[in-house]
């Protein structure tokens, strides 16, 4: 899967709960993305951590951007995320140039700490998107399961 270019740009835009949370600037910091990897920690799992690993790009520094999560009854909570190092120029317009910040879609999810809705993503990355990624990637755009 690495080494398919695109993978994991293709199987998030393919996937229909987060292809419904991604906007046009998702779909450019998507086209960085050069691995996913989920790391589940524990057995039952009780923490997982997901990275996204990013080839140069014109938002951040970050060549990995990492998010914990703690399982528990109540879902997947937030535990630590890695800091974005945006680029300055970036930063300075970063609010005008983001989709509403009040809104939940994959760019705020992996920029800001504490959004609420976190969890679903992280669920929906976590337990179907990376168990089973090249059934979304062979999907079309906007098909939903068969």
């Amino acid at each position: 899967i690495k080494h398919i270019p695109g993978f994991w740009a293709q199987a998030i835009l393919n996937h229909p709960q987060l292809s419904a949370m991604i906007g046009a600037q998702d779909k450019d910091v998507l086209s960085y993305v050069v691995d996913l990897e989920v790391e589940e920690v524990g057995h039952p799992k009780y923490r997982c951590r997901v990275m996204f690993f990013f080839g140069a790009n014109p938002y951040f520094r970050n060549p990995v951007i990492i998010k914990e999560f703690q399982l528990s009854f109540a879902g997947y909570r937030i535990s630590r995320s890695t800091p974005v190092q945006w680029f300055w120029d970036y930063e300075r317009g970063a609010p005008s140039r983001r989709h509403d910040p009040t809104s939940l879609n994959l760019f705020n999810w992996l920029c800001e700490h504490s959004r609420p809705g976190a969890n679903r993503i992280a669920e929906i990355i976590i337990e179907d998107l990376w168990p089973n990624p090249l059934q979304y990637y062979l999907r079309e755009e906007g098909t939903s399961r068969q």
